[in-house]
């Protein structure tokens, strides 16, 4: 009697080898969740210490040179940073300043000065940040609110020539009418200007301005802070003079 022919031929794995297989899908399985939990992880962390919306109610101004600041026209100083949305030690220097501004800046003692000093980012951040500007023009306030975005994208890796294209419309602005105003704008130019007048070469800096508008080091207790960004403790007992 002629034999049928199956319609499917299955392999036998030994069960060894099945087992085998199990254990090494399983750990494969774990290193993608755990690569999954970090990039949250990461992504969280980075939108924590930027503060998203911070200086939105508070009062925002511009210097004669086109400088941005933020906080009550009356209060006797500001602090100035001179600062690179891709640089890693102004990412670092976050919370410092995140704090400060809760402490000083929100509640009228201080104003916040921020001036775009390009060194890690180097051409794109100047780019940038002159593309910015025009956006403000378009909205004033813009440049507050995407300062916060800048940093959150930056920490996260996603800081390149489209970043602004991308954000425009949760900004609210136009981008073709930016991208017109890009061609003649220069105010990164005046900030960089401003920190050679002030002897700043690296991110992130302080310096502070006092009621007259004269601008100079950051000095406590004899000591000059001109480079990095001085601790919260140092900015305190700066600001003690003022309570």
């Amino acid at each position: 009697m002629e034999k049928s022919i199956p319609r499917q031929t299955k392999i036998v794995v030994p069960p060894n080898q099945n087992r085998n297989r199990m254990i090494i899908g399983g750990v494969i399985g774990l290193a993608i969740i755990a690569a999954v939990i970090f990039i949250v992880i990461s992504l969280t962390n980075s939108t924590n210490q930027v503060a998203i919306g911070q200086y939105a109610d508070l009062p925002q101004s511009r210097l004669p040179d086109g400088g941005f600041v933020v906080g009550n026209p009356n209060a006797p100083v500001t602090i100035i940073e001179f600062a690179d949305y891709a640089c890693p030690h102004c990412q670092e220097y976050l919370p410092t300043m995140n704090k400060f501004t809760e402490d000083y800046v929100k509640t009228g003692k201080a104003k916040f000065e921020y001036r775009i000093l390009p060194t890690a980012g180097g051409e794109l951040t100047k780019y940038i940040g002159n593309l910015l500007v025009c956006m403000d023009q378009q909205k004033p306030g813009t440049f507050w609110k995407a300062h916060d975005l800048l940093y959150s994208l930056a920490m996260a890796g996603n800081y390149d020539g489209n970043t602004l294209r991308n954000l425009s419309s949760e900004l609210g602005v136009d981008y073709a009418t930016a991208l017109n105003c890009y061609q003649n704008q220069t105010q990164v130019d005046a900030d960089v200007a401003l920190a050679n007048q002030l002897n700043v070469h690296g991110t992130p800096a302080i310096r502070v301005r006092d009621a007259s508008g004269k601008a100079s080091s950051l000095v406590v207790n004899g000591q000059s802070y001109d480079t990095g960004g001085p601790s919260l403790d140092v900015l305190n007992q700066y600001m003690a003079q003022y309570q």
